[in-house]
């Protein structure tokens, strides 16, 4: 009877080391294919660069608008847990851009479609610098990408970030 209850035990901590290295395991790093005239690739820091309270690890890939200081961070990582089994549920996606909000607060909360994928977002506008700030959260293929964005409040710049939204990709 000793010998079960130890090979269970055994077990259920392979399981357990088993489920904690797959959430650890590295996400790829996207790129964006439609870079518009203007904006560049500014800055890269590697997967398990910044690590959340609740052990989510991010890498980061931005591009900014040399004209204008617009830019695009494009973080990425694995699935947050409260998000794995429902990365598609609107809801859920809004909830974890609230969540990821964290330089300001949103005169508008939403889903839209980012780079093909359903996606909640948080927005602001801001009166004294006339310029939206955004933060978009979706899922793509296994990573969870967080978007954190400001551009100016024109229809151009607003079609230039999300033209590097539109096309992220691994």
């Amino acid at each position: 009877m000793k010998l079960n209850g130890f090979v269970i035990i055994m077990l259920m901590g392979v399981l357990l080391v088993g489920s904690v290295s797959c959430l650890a395991s590295a996400a790829s790093k996207p790129t964006a294919s439609d870079v518009p005239e203007g904006w560049s690739l500014s800055n890269e820091e590697p997967f398990g660069t910044y690590l959340e309270s609740d052990g989510t690890q991010w890498g980061l890939v931005e591009y900014t608008n040399s004209d204008d200081s617009n830019f695009v961070q494009i973080y990425y990582g694995n699935v947050p847990r409260e998000l794995i089994d429902h990365e598609t549920d609107p809801d859920f996606l809004i909830a974890r851009a609230i969540v990821e909000t964290k330089t300001f607060e949103p005169d508008e909360t939403g889903n839209m479609i980012a780079s093909g994928q359903i996606a909640g977002y948080t927005k602001r506008y801001d009166s004294d610098s006339d310029w939206y700030e955004m933060d978009i959260v979706f899922v793509l293929e296994s990573a969870c990408i967080d978007i954190y964005t400001i551009y100016d409040a024109t229809p151009e710049a607003e079609a230039q970030a999300m033209s590097i939204i539109n096309s992220i990709s691994f």
